[in-house]
């Protein structure tokens, strides 16, 4: 009897039926239509995750710059004054970056919309402070700016 049961169970009968061919085709369009209507969202979350590699990228990159030029003294900042083109920096996220940066004195008012413009070098008698402003290039396009930071550096009396 429980031989019976359990060959019922592992052998069960093959179906009457399955689906008729017309099943089979609307379920395949319902599935086309549904793949279709998703594609534009799968494509904009793939360009907006390249963004963002982009993006955490070039973040990596600035506060690299900040930190070494942190760690150097005002006489040092004062040789690398005006715009310096920086080219040859690590690979951040497989993307290679331009970084312009720009170290102007403390007598101008740095505008980030038109650094060149505003970038001072004279350096006065008790000017003790660098504004800093760094600018990170898209890797593929160095005339689109994706990244931007700007401090200001001061040097204690003593």
């Amino acid at each position: 009897m429980q031989t019976k049961k359990l060959w019922k169970i592992f052998n069960p009968k093959p179906m009457a039926g399955g689906f008729t061919l017309t099943e089979n085709l609307v379920s395949l369009i319902i599935l086309s239509i549904t793949l279709t209507v998703m594609l534009p969202a799968f494509m904009n979350f793939g360009l907006q995750n390249a963004k963002n590699r982009q993006l955490t990228g070039a973040t990596a990159v600035a506060n690299t710059l900040i930190n070494d030029l942190r760690s150097q003294t005002m006489d040092e900042l004062n040789t690398k004054l005006g715009k310096t083109v920086l080219t040859n920096l690590p690979e951040q996220n497989g993307n290679t970056y331009q970084v312009d940066q720009y170290i102007c004195t403390k007598s101008s008012t740095l505008n980030p919309a038109n650094p060149n413009g505003t970038c001072s070098t004279a350096v006065g008698e008790n000017d003790f402070a660098r504004q800093i402003l760094i600018e990170v290039k898209a890797p593929h396009n160095a005339n689109e700016t994706i990244y931007r930071v700007q401090t200001v550096f001061a040097r204690l009396r003593s």
